[in-house]
């Protein structure tokens, strides 16, 4: 499987699926590999009846032992 950069798939367009590896840089600037998690968000209120409001897909990534993510948008 090749793996994308987050910039190429959105010049181009393309749908980026849950599981794919995709390429970025973190907010340090370093070139990071990620695979994307599709995540239902709750808004956080107690009593709301609505949850999810959406659903959002996000880019895993190790940092030594720590899983970390970054925001890549909402899923249409």
């Amino acid at each position: 499987m090749r793996t994308i950069t987050l910039d190429e798939a959105r010049q181009a367009g393309r749908q980026i699926l849950a599981g794919e590896s995709v390429a970025f840089n973190d907010l340090e600037g370093r070139v990071r590999i990620g695979t994307v998690r599709i995540k239902e968000v709750r808004c956080g209120k107690r009593n709301c009846k609505k949850c999810p409001h959406r659903i959002y897909a996000y880019a895993q990534y190790r940092v030594g032992k720590k899983v970390t993510e970054k925001y890549i948008g909402i899923v249409r």
